[in-house]
């Protein structure tokens, strides 16, 4: 009994130790700093990649820092756990990819948090390990590209609906994955913004013809998907 009401003391625990506590968020921010390297690198996200490299390692180290306040007292556990019930996260997860990484995050966090750096260390070694390997073969052939598509026609001659259904299948079929961004169509415009990934270069030239085919005033602008903010 004597253990449990010392449990809600919000000095019970562990003595505090700088050393430690310095050594487990500088290894936690090097290894986070490596995971958004290889999630740059090795990811199969569409979505711009650099952009979120940057949100796991705010969600490491805050994930460290909560741990390291909670962990040698269970009042503030729980605690813990009724002010994170009122936080609604209102952006979606695109891909499972990323949703996964941020799990990868948190588990540093959680693992130098709790002053456990050997085993965290030695399972995200084989884990980054896994990743590499896994995907070392595909990185070198795919290019993810952010493509802007628009037509004008002032004189309202066209089906734009019509090119807009063919200009979806011309890209679709020169490209291993489509995400379509965002389409509008008017009576005298056409704008189409897709992420996509090409296996070689040869896929632009596929899709640049074969749109110039549909109509000659079709502008076209292709992007490294890894330098846009979407």
């Amino acid at each position: 009994m004597t253990d449990l009401i010392n449990q809600f003391d919000l000095g019970a625990g562990d003595a505090f130790s700088l050393t430690n506590y310095i050594l487990n968020i500088v290894l936690s921010i090097l290894l986070l700093f490596l995971l958004s390297v290889v999630y740059v690198k090795y990811g199969r996200s569409l979505s711009n990649r650099s952009h979120l490299s940057k949100v796991l390692v705010l969600v490491g180290v805050t994930t460290f820092i909560i741990i390291s306040i909670v962990k040698s007292s269970l009042a503030l556990s729980l605690g813990l756990v009724g002010a994170l019930s009122i936080i609604r996260f209102r952006t979606a997860i695109k891909e499972p990819e990323e949703l996964g990484y941020f799990f990868i995050a948190i588990a540093i966090g959680l693992g130098f948090g709790a002053n456990q750096p050997f085993p965290t260390v030695i399972g995200m070694a084989f884990l980054f390990l896994v990743v590499v390997l896994s995907n070392r073969k595909k990185v070198a052939q795919d290019l993810g590209q952010n493509l802007i598509i628009s037509l004008s026609d002032p004189d309202s001659t066209l089906d734009l609906k019509g090119l807009q259904s063919r200009i979806l299948d011309i890209v679709t079929q020169n490209s291993s994955r489509t995400e379509l961004v965002r389409l509008n169509i008017s009576e005298s415009n056409l704008d189409c913004n897709f992420l996509i990934v090409l296996s070689d270069y040869q896929s632009v030239n596929n899709i640049t013809e074969s749109l110039l085919g549909l109509n000659k005033n079709i502008s076209m602008t292709f992007i490294d998907s890894q330098n846009m903010t979407i």
